[in-house]
Parts: C-alpha cells; sequence; structure tokens
C-alpha cells in the first residue's frame, strides 16, 4: 500500500471538494502545504485518524482556499515557469538560462553574454525554478519601469500631476499594468521585462496617462498620442 493517500473531501464553508495528498509520517503534529502546482499535502502523525485530518483541513478551509488561488496566479502569470530550460524571453529577445547546485540560491545576470545563471539547492525543483524566474523578473520590471517613469514624468508634471506615490511590480492575472488615480499607485505586471523597450514604454506612458482620464476616452488617447504618437504600432509588440 502507497505511504501516500489521494483522497477528496467537500468543504463545508465553499462547498467545494477539495482533493489532496495524506501521508502517514513520524511527525509530532499536523503539517499542511501548498504546492506551486496546486497539489495539496497533509503529513499526520502516525496516530492521527484519518477523520481528524480531514477536520484539520475543513478548519483551515479559508487558508487553503486563498494559497490555492495565489498559486493559480502564479502559474497564469508565467504558465512556463516550471518548463523554463535553457532560455527566459527578455526585452523581445531570449536569454539564455543555466542551472546550477550550490548554496546560496542567486540568480546572476550577464547582459553582454545574454546568459542567467541561476543557482539552486535543487536545480531540477520546478518550484524553486519557479519561484528563482519570479525573483529575477519582479527585480529587472522594477528596474525598468522606474527609470521610464522617471523619463516620462516631467511630460505629466506640467499638467499638474504628482509624483507616483509608488510604483508597484506584482504579479498581474491579466493586466501589463494599471493605474489607482485616487490612492497614487502604479502597478506593473512582472512579466513586462519579456517585452521589447518600446512596449514597456507604452505601458508607463499608457498608466501615466489615467492619472490625467481615469477611461479610455478620446482624451485619454489623445494624452497617450501627444507622449507617444507610435503608440498604436508599440501596443501591437504586447501581442507576442
Amino acid at each position: 500500500m502507497s505511504p501516500i493517500q489521494v483522497r477528496t473531501i467537500p468543504l463545508p464553508k465553499s462547498r467545494r471538494t477539495l482533493t489532496f495528498e495524506l501521508e502517514r509520517k513520524t511527525v509530532k503534529h499536523i503539517n499542511l502545504r501548498v504546492r506551486r502546482d496546486g497539489t495539496v499535502h497533509l503529513s499526520i502523525p502516525k496516530r492521527t485518524t484519518v477523520a481528524e485530518a480531514e477536520a484539520f483541513l475543513c478548519d483551515r478551509e479559508d487558508w487553503v482556499l486563498a494559497a490555492l488561488s495565489r498559486m493559480e496566479k502564479r502559474a497564469e502569470a508565467h504558465p512556463l515557469a516550471e518548463a523554463v530550460g535553457d532560455s527566459l524571453p527578455y526585452l523581445g529577445g531570449k536569454l539564455e538560462v543555466v542551472w546550477q547546485h550550490g548554496l546560496p540560491a542567486r540568480v546572476e545576470a550577464d547582459m553582454v553574454n545574454r546568459r542567467l545563471t541561476i543557482t539552486l539547492f535543487d536545480p531540477t525543483d520546478p518550484e524553486m525554478r519557479a519561484a528563482a524566474i519570479e525573483t529575477f523578473e519582479i527585480a529587472e520590471t522594477r528596474k525598468l519601469v522606474t527609470a521610464l517613469v522617471d523619463r516620462y514624468y516631467p511630460l505629466f508634471a506640467s499638467h499638474g500631476v504628482p509624483y507616483p506615490k509608488a510604483i508597484r511590480v506584482k504579479v498581474m492575472k491579466t493586466r501589463h499594468g494599471s493605474c489607482s488615480a485616487a490612492k497614487g499607485y502604479l502597478n506593473f505586471s512582472s512579466r513586462l521585462c519579456e517585452y521589447p523597450v518600446a512596449f514597456i514604454e507604452y505601458v508607463v506612458v499608457h498608466e501615466l496617462c489615467h492619472f490625467l482620464e481615469a477611461n479610455h476616452s478620446n482624451r485619454f488617447w489623445r494624452e497617450v498620442a501627444r507622449v507617444l504618437p507610435d503608440w498604436e504600432e508599440r501596443e501591437r509588440m504586447g501581442k507576442m
């Protein structure tokens, strides 16, 4: 009999069903883990009953569903993250990716030779790979969009637009960027660094223009064209 059982239970609050792995181990407490691939894994002491394990999961339904939602967003934001082999999209081209074993975990970028060397404790682990890629892309995108906001902001300052209070880079499900004009926040997708610079410029200008016009009215597009007359050509670069 396999030490790991796959079980399915109904969740009391959401009325959804949850499939999870149940493993008996030499542990003192019940341990719950939601992996990046969406697998829910429960390790239980040998004397814990299945009913007790299932009750433990049901008591933590909100936490489990929230964790599953985060993993789903990560997968949608970078669907190939776990399968990245020897290359990664970057600024409309590609970076060679070299995976190697070692500690501490680190990402080293050689932009001259367009090479990314990623050192991990287990470079074959898809979760570690996905986390490393996400960390690299967030850092690169933050650097790129911050420099572009600084470059284009003077064109908006003369219209009374204050400098953004926050420039945030995060995993975004469907958008390249968004603007919260009331709070003064600009938000950008961590995957923007994969696209050509001309497209990234378009996204930055697009979001800055929302400080002047909240919707996509004719006035809004006139503002975009004022800064980037070729914005339509740039926008098409995002359909890669």
